[in-house]
């Protein structure tokens, strides 16, 4: 596999060595990880990280009595008794085939039970060590029980219906009769939910101890919302409630529309002709697709090509289009075993009359698609390349190990495990939104998760349609909104004589009952309520109209309208505000064309944004990998979420051309009308090694501790944050490991390879309700299980810098409990061997030039052996010598500052492995202390305080 530069390859140990803690996600504190001394300090740290131990040595037995017997083994480890541990039930195992490790999923139970979200992962080798466990065990379980089951099944849907302000379930019917001791049910939709209500009883945890609850998980029908909701079993009332929808946030959205992109660093992106990729082995099934090839963004790196045989022959054995097993497609539309794809303009969450394309019996889908014009005009590409991108997601990260037992999204499993049937149903234009996206996750696999891609108006240019007029009083161009469920007004537009519609019932300007036009009229109505627009746009159509123009009813701007579109309309609509339509309306007769708002840029489309459709597929990887297929269990402030999901979306998709890891990374331009992908973007700050650019450390997810005081928003804001630190991390692997340019890339074959991995699995180890630490403990302890530990100083370095080093502590997973640290790990830490040892502080004359000695265990030479932006010093407090800003702000906090030395001198080496490096401190460092950290390329550090006077 090609890479951008030589790569000193991973080498995969014969021994299993940890480099991790334990995990302890509800309980007020984290203790720092257990580590064993290291063998050997005297220089060379390539041996660093492979002298901590997993949490037991080999054992024999199954994985999932392994895991059982150490928990009991161990229960105040993890805050419980022994009384709370003996009813323990595997929901789930699977087994990472890039490491060999079984992650168990144990629930805990009460008198049967399951008491909800009350679960442990313990990850086992494949010699029967124990490995790490993330938990959230409850601990005193008999302490406070009650409850009794008064209401059935069908009353606990009427009464979480009540309690989610949903509208009066229609008759709900027992569709499977209760079984077990959990009375496990499925009750109708009851016109609540687009999908069968499950149900079960269960034990929620409350201030007031266990209490006997009905869960359940209702698909709203209203709205994008999938409801996982707890409701007491005797009085209805709602205990908890999850949407295991994830949105982005629609507050926060707005106030980045139109905002202005940072400067570009390196390439711009714009017109850049990339890719494609493709997997080492393809499906040659004659398939082709005009798409945004991968790995391109969007639009802005290039035009569509045509791209044929995209599949996978690992992670979609039979093609793209196959559900059978055999040879050959079942479908010869954008549907198959991974994807269902089709445009929901109507918002029903079923496909659009004709809006699912076919490519014939050769899988041509090469369907036209013009930029300058609105979206509606091109839904085939949108969807073809709706469907791609879904099935590129679907593939690539199969190779990093989110496969069919981990829970994956197919219909057929081929006999691999896991459970079929949940295919992505990925919705292109659809109209239960716009300026977003989202992706719904069932909890149990199986359960078929739907992604929603809506379109971004751009509004911040002016609405989007336009009227003209061209003669009378009224002759002007007015502005115009659109209609979800018509074709779009074109740049040619539609023309013909205005012509006030007069129905002669009641209001007789809205159009709502029969009436003639002149042939090739445009109708101009008012908007009313007597009727829906479906209704006033099929009657006009029927009278003659080529075009619409609904005048709004009430000040303000005007409306997009929604509507039916089975059977479809053939003419376009578009509203005009209540102000312009009574200004058109007075100057009549007069003739008249509607037609896109040309003054401005058409309107895009999500489903040409990959790096989108990579985030909302990645909130169905994460919340399936996490704690196993069988809950949803991101919980708590400080969840990760949105952070998984950018990563996955620009490290999947980084481009050595474009991407600079000093320069600006943004995320979301193309939808803010921007011309490449450095910039903010949609994020508090784009992502950046440099952290004058991203300046986020552990701290910053604190309430006011953002920049300017503010705070960042829960989950977005504070995901933005892990994917910061993730970001760096994913550099600091590529300046070691090297690039590959092909994210289809086994592990070994380049650093951002190795950074998808070490993320997909440490999302299996990390167990439900992680936090930043046990997030960033799971991702070492990945390391060690792969590697043997290979990257461990690498990974501690890279947490360390921004805050999450080895003495960071969680707190709970609240978001004001926890508190940054900016060491390393002990195992990868060396002094100086001409300065006084930590903590002890070294004093210098500010402005001095300070030699910084050191020895390695062998001789390197010359060559530069330090990894990026190193040496730098950091401004540390003179007794605690806790990294804080004098001025009492968080954000940003004491910066890295990169050494400097005097002239052109740099580190040299003299015989036996001895280096210097020439440090030239800043004279305006008088009377301050400084942390100097000298990092190597393996990720060891030499560390020391200094005191300037």
């Amino acid at each position: 596999m090609p890479v951008t530069s030589p790569t000193s390859r991973l080498r995969q140990h014969a021994a299993f060595l940890l480099v991790t803690t334990l995990v302890a996600v509800l309980t007020p504190t984290l203790a720092p990880p257990a580590w064993a001394a290291p063998d050997d300090t005297s220089g060379d740290s390539a041996q660093a990280g492979r002298n901590a131990l997993f949490l037991t040595g080999p054992n024999e037995g199954k994985p999932e009595t392994i895991a059982i017997d150490y928990l009991r083994t161990n229960p105040a480890r993890y805050g419980v008794s022994d009384a709370d541990l003996s009813d323990l039930v595997v929901s789930s195992r699977t087994t990472s085939q890039q490491s060999g490790v079984t992650h168990v999923n144990l629930s805990q139970r009460y008198q049967e039970l399951e008491v909800f979200g009350a679960t442990a992962t313990v990850s086992v080798a494949s010699d029967g060590s124990v490995i790490f466990v993330g938990h959230s065990l409850l601990p005193a379980l008999a302490a406070k029980p009650s409850g009794s089951a008064v209401l059935d099944a069908t009353g606990a849907v009427k009464a979480a219906a009540d309690a989610l302000d949903l509208p009066e379930p229609t008759s709900p019917r027992v569709l499977d009769d209760a079984t077990g001791r959990a009375q496990r049910t499925v009750v109708s939709g009851s016109g609540i939910s687009d999908e069968p209500i499950p149900a079960r009883l269960g034990w929620q945890r409350t201030d007031d101890g266990l209490r006997l609850a009905w869960q359940l998980v209702i698909d709203d029908s209203t709205d994008s919302h999938l409801w996982n909701a707890t409701v007491d079993s005797a009085s209805g009332e709602l205990l908890n409630v999850d949407d295991w929808t994830v949105h982005d946030a629609p507050e926060q959205l707005a106030d980045t529309l139109g905002r202005h992109t940072a400067p570009t660093s390196g390439g711009s992106g714009h017109g850049t002709v990339v890719g494609p990729q493709f997997p080492p082995r393809r499906v040659d099934d004659g398939s082709s697709y005009r798409v945004f090839t991968f790995p391109k963004n969007d639009p802005n790196e290039g035009p569509r090509t045509l791209v044929t045989n995209p599949a996978d022959a690992t992670a979609s054995p039979y093609g793209w289009h196959d559900t059978d097993g055999v040879a050959g497609p079942e479908s010869s539309a954008t549907e198959g075993n991974n994807v269902r794809a089709y445009a929901d303009r109507d918002a029903n969450n079923q496909p659009d009359p004709g809006s699912v394309p076919d490519g014939g019996a050769g899988l041509d889908f090469n369907f036209p698609a013009n930029l300058d014009e609105q979206p509606q005009t091109y839904t085939a590409a949108a969807v073809a390349n709706l469907f791609y991108w879904c099935n590129i997601v679907h593939d690539l990260t199969y190779r990093y190990g989110f496969d069919e037992a981990g829970g994956n999204f197919q219909v057929n499993n081929y006999e691999r495990g896991g459970v079929g049937g949940d295919d992505v149903r990925c919705e292109a234009q659809d109209g239960s939104g716009q300026n977003n996206a989202n992706f719904s996750t069932p909890a149990q696999d199986g359960g078929a998760p739907r992604m929603q891609m809506f379109l971004w108006p751009g509004n911040q240019f002016g609405l989007p349609n336009a009227v003209t007029i061209g003669s009378g009083s009224g002759a002007s161009t007015y502005q115009a909104e659109y209609a979800r469920f018509t074709p779009a007004p074109t740049n040619a537009g539609f023309a013909g004589q205005v012509v006030p519609v007069d129905d002669g019932v009641e209001t007789p300007g809205d159009g709502c009952t029969a009436y003639t036009l002149p042939a090739g009229a445009i109708a101009l109505l008012d908007r009313s309520s007597a009727c829906t627009y479906y209704t006033q746009v099929v009657n006009a159509e029927a009278a003659g109209a080529v075009a619409v123009v609904v005048a709004n009813n009430v000040e303000g701007a005007p409306a997009v309208m929604n509507g039916s579109v089975n059977p479809p309309v053939g003419i376009p609509a578009v509203m005009v505000s209540q102000a312009d339509g009574a200004t058109i309306r007075a100057g009549l007769p007069a003739s008249g064309r509607v037609h896109r708002n040309t003054d401005r840029p058409a309107m895009r489309d999500a489903a040409f944004r990959s790096e989108t459709i990579f985030h909302e597929y990645g909130h169905g990887v994460s919340n399936r990998l996490t704690g196993g297929p069988t809950v949803n269990c991101l919980t708590g402030q400080e969840q990760m979420g949105e952070g998984w999901s950018d990563f996955l979306a620009i490290v999947s998709l980084i481009n050595p051309d474009l991407d600079d890891p000093e320069g600006p990374r943004g995320y979301g331009q193309y939808a803010q009308f921007a011309d490449s992908r450095s910039g903010d973007g949609f994020r508090p700050r784009p992502y950046s090694r440099n952290m004058e650019i991203q300046p986020f450390t552990y701290d910053s997810i604190k309430t006011g501790a953002w920049l300017d005081g503010t705070s960042l928003a829960a989950p977005h804001g504070i995901g933005h944050g892990w994917a910061a630190v993730l970001w760096d991390m994913t550099w600091d692997l590529i300046d070691r490991h090297g690039l590959n340019r092909n994210a289809y890339g086994d592990w070994r074959t380049g650093g951002n390879n190795l950074a998808m991995q070490l993320v997909i699995d440490g999302l299996k180890i990390q167990g439900c309700g992680p936090g930043f630490v046990v997030g960033r403990d799971a991702i070492i302890a990945a390391d060690a299980a792969l590697t043997g530990g290979e990257n461990n100083c690498t990974l501690w370095a890279s947490f360390a810098r921004r805050g999450l080093g080895y003495s960071a502590v969680q707190g709970t997973t609240g978001r004001d409990d926890n508190s940054a640290a900016y060491d390393t790990h002990p195992s990868c830490e060396r002094g100086f061997t001409n300065r006084t040892a930590k903590p002890a502080l070294n004093s210098v004359k500010a402005g001095s030039t300070t030699p910084m000695q050191f020895v390695l265990g062998r001789h390197r030479g010359d060559r530069d052996i330090l990894a990026s932006n190193s040496p730098y010093s950091r401004l540390v407090d003179c007794q605690t010598l806790a990294t804080v800003n004098p001025d009492g702000t968080i954000t940003p906090g004491p910066l890295p500052v990169k050494a400097e030395t005097p002239g052109r001198s740099k580190l040299s080496a003299s015989g036996h492995g001895r280096y210097t490096y020439p440090w030239k401190t800043d004279r305006s460092w008088a009377g301050t202390c400084r942390e100097f950290v000298l990092s190597l390329e393996d990720g060891t550090q030499h560390r020391a305080y200094f005191q300037f006077r």
